[in-house]
Parts: C-alpha cells; sequence; structure tokens
C-alpha cells in the first residue's frame, strides 16, 4: 500500500467539498420546485376554469407565479412589482373573508397573513 502525498489528500478534499456542494444545491432545488408544484396545484384548484385554454404541456410548464399572473389578469388586478403569488392569496382570502368562510385548511397558511392585512385596512 502506498502512502498519498499532501497535494492529493488537498485534490481529494477539494473535489470531496466541491462535489458535497452540488449535492446540497440539487437538495435545494428540489425542494423549490416541490414547493412551486404545490403552490401550483393550490392555484389551479381554486380557479381551475381559467387555465382551461392551456394544454396540459403549458400548464406543466408554467411557474407558480406565470399562473398567479395569468388569474390575476383573468380578475382585472394589475399585478406590478409585487409578488403574484402572494397577491392572488390576499385576493382569495379577500372573497373568502368577505363571503364570511374562514377558508379550508389547505388554506390557512395563506389565508393567516392575508388576514391580518385584510383586517388592518378594515379599521381605517
Amino acid at each position: 500500500m502506498t502512502r498519498k502525498n499532501g497535494d492529493y489528500w488537498d485534490g481529494y478534499n477539494a473535489e470531496a467539498a466541491r462535489l458535497g456542494g452540488v449535492a446540497s444545491l440539487a437538495r435545494q432545488v428540489a425542494r423549490a420546485l416541490g414547493r412551486d408544484g404545490a403552490v401550483k396545484q393550490r392555484i389551479f384548484a381554486r380557479s381551475p376554469g381559467v387555465f382551461s385554454s392551456m394544454d396540459a404541456m403549458e400548464l406543466g410548464q408554467a411557474s407558480s407565479r406565470e399562473l398567479a399572473e395569468r388569474e390575476l389578469r383573468e380578475l382585472g388586478i394589475e399585478v406590478g412589482e409585487g409578488d403574484p403569488v402572494q397577491l392572488l392569496d390576499a385576493h382569495h382570502a379577500g372573497r373568502a373573508y368577505a363571503r364570511g368562510q374562514r377558508g379550508s385548511a389547505q388554506d390557512a397558511h395563506a389565508t393567516s397573513g392575508a388576514q391580518a392585512i385584510i383586517d388592518t385596512f378594515l379599521k381605517e
């Protein structure tokens, strides 16, 4: 068995660190895609009619931001510089609040933040 010199171990450690960084990045990307997929499903479930003109490939390739922007345009709401997903969640939370509904368990997280915003404006 031969002994490895310092250069070998330096190269080995650098490569291991690089591969570890790539693996970490891959995990982060996978989590982000999973979250985006969940948001897309929530948007589609609330308003499937808005997306009836899109084929399955278009729907699959669109991001949650693109779907939210499309629905907001259908509703006549200008997106501007804000986050379209948050704006759409606030819109649906406001509609549910106006109807006197609390929203489903699926929308509870989105509704809680939006509900605070709505309550602030209703007090004024």
